[in-house]
């Protein structure tokens, strides 16, 4: 596996790219991000094209280059999720998420049941997060976190 690259960023850039991000995906989401570990898919609820759409944004507006992006490594496309079989097997899946639901609902969420999925597409995605981003609008280009490690750059001490 090949080593982080570290580098060093200062706080005011790492803290305007962090308030920039964070409220871009929270206009486009109309949800809280309440972490780094916050995902596009899971935690702001934008499945397919939505989360295409906001991706597309987020390029666009903050001028991204994505030529290393694969979007179909972290997301199901529409037809992935919405096309008439999975429509069908989600509705026969949600005749028993329900119910289960409503119990977890009805304890107060005191008891958690393990529910099957609702989209259950046959590959497997990874998601975004929101520090996948943050690296993305740093770097200007797509980067992997697995790729990038920053430190906080120091100012050098003035002998008085």
């Amino acid at each position: 596996m090949k080593d982080k690259q570290i580098k060093q960023v200062e706080f005011s850039k790492l803290r305007h790219a962090y308030i920039t991000v964070k409220g871009f995906l929270e206009s486009e989401s109309w949800e809280n991000v309440k972490s780094l570990d916050t995902t596009v898919v899971e935690d702001l609820g934008l499945y397919g094209d939505d989360n295409y759409d906001l991706l597309l944004k987020f390029v666009e507006k903050f001028e991204l280059d994505f030529g290393d992006f694969q979007y179909d490594k972290h997301f199901y496309s529409e037809g992935e999720l919405f096309d008439s079989f999975s429509a069908l097997k989600s509705l026969l899946t949600l005749s028993v998420w329900l119910p289960l639901y409503t119990i977890e609902l009805l304890t107060l969420n005191n008891v958690k049941i393990d529910k099957p999925d609702l989209f259950p597409p046959k590959r497997t995605v990874t998601d975004m997060t929101f520090k996948d981003l943050l690296i993305w609008y740093i770097e200007g280009k797509y980067t992997s976190e697995s790729e990038i490690k920053y430190e906080i750059k120091t100012k050098p001490q003035q002998n008085l």
